[in-house]
């Protein structure tokens, strides 16, 4: 890192609070040679406001004072970014340090592009809410004609059926084309069906922000537990084993809305099991530093490396099988943890299983 070029002085630290690396900014900025504060506690070259104890204590945004080799102090902003492990450990500290005199700058910076997610996700809301409810008259009318279609096809063939002197060719003949004409427009019928219910979700999407949090303290073993409870049978079909490992915090939070979230994720669980092998799903619950974090293990068929882009897209789907779903579980559950600031990322092997990480602040912990 230190030859990165970084256009603000940087440090890494390791998990004991001692520096790792420090890049070219840092040197010019303290007047130290990398190497003179390499293995050094961070807390003896910058020190902590409100007297931390040390690097984990400090808050993503923290006031720090330097000491230059000079013996000068310099009042600095630390933006402080742990790195977690595979276990969800923080291992290391990226520490980016911000002089005073660029703070306006760079609030100034953040506030615009935050005014612009904010300007274009209520864009896209208003857009998809726009388009479903274009979308909806027209599949109303396709269910509707489709309908009428099938009972003309029904009274029509009928009749034909009735004729006189029918020979048992011509009878087998429009037996035969009775049951295409009723294939093709149950094709039709099946497909509005599904154009109406992504219609519905895109509707759920568009709404999301609006919807009112009703906050409560919810156990969240229970609330899994009730989860897995409605899925039982599909779980039996799939010969699947359920664990629950460690002890689970109770949140304040909304329970229907975390409800969606683990119901996507374990649907999504149990869905994609492998059928050559029993199913096994297992829970876990840990923490970091700043959040508390579940953790859906399973056996299945694992996530492709050329489709892992898909996982949180709308309408796409992270696997080339066959496999009923809409495309929206795992968008849907990223735009509800959003609502709490949390955040959802995923491991996969291909063949082997998938563990999606559920993450919320520690401030929702009761």
């Amino acid at each position: 890192m230190s030859g990165s070029g970084s256009t603000h002085p940087t440090l890494v630290v390791a998990a004991d609070g001692k520096i790792i690396e420090a890049n070219d900014a840092f040197t010019l900025l303290s007047g130290y040679r990398a190497e003179a504060v390499t293995g050094r506690l961070f807390h003896e070259v910058v020190l902590c406001a409100g007297g931390a104890p040390g690097i984990a204590g400090m808050e993503t945004f923290s006031g720090v004072e330097l000491r230059k080799a000079s013996g000068a102090r310099l009042s600095l902003l630390a933006v402080v970014s742990p790195v977690f492990s595979q276990n969800l450990a923080t291992y290391r500290y990226i520490v980016k340090l911000i002089e005073c005199r660029e703070i306006p700058e760079v609030a100034q910076t953040l506030a615009a592009a935050e005014s612009r997610l904010e300007v274009s996700e209520r864009e896209l809301q208003t857009f998809v809410s726009s388009v479903s409810h274009d979308l909806r008259s027209p599949v109303v009318s396709i269910k509707g004609f489709t309908g009428e279609l099938r009972g003309l096809t029904e009274n029509f063939m009928r009749q034909i059926g009735k004729a006189p002197d029918l020979s048992p060719e011509s009878e087998a003949l429009f037996t035969q084309y009775r049951e295409e004409m009723l294939e093709a427009i149950g094709f039709v019928e099946s497909s509005a069906k599904r154009v109406e219910r992504l219609v519905n979700l895109l509707v759920v999407f568009s709404k999301l922000e609006g919807i009112p949090l009703s906050d409560q303290r919810v156990d969240m073993a229970s609330l899994i537990w009730s989860v897995l409870t409605a899925m039982r049978h599909r779980i039996g079909q799939k010969n699947c084993q359920i664990s629950m490992e460690a002890v689970f915090p109770s949140l304040m939070i909304d329970p229907t809305v975390t409800e969606r979230i683990f119901s996507n994720i374990l649907d999504n669980a149990v869905k994609y099991l492998d059928p050559s092998r029993p199913g096994a799903i297992t829970i876990k619950a840990g923490e970091n530093d700043r959040e508390v974090i579940f953790s859906i293990r399973d056996n299945g068929i694992g996530i492709a490396e050329y489709n892992r882009h898909k996982v949180f897209m709308f309408f796409r789907r992270a696997t080339d099988l066959d496999i009923p779903g809409d495309g929206v579980g795992m968008p849907l559950a990223r735009a509800l943890l959003k609502r709490y600031r949390g955040r959802i990322w995923f491991e996969s092997l291909e063949g082997t299983g998938t563990t999606f990480h559920v993450a919320f602040p520690k401030t929702l912990v009761v």
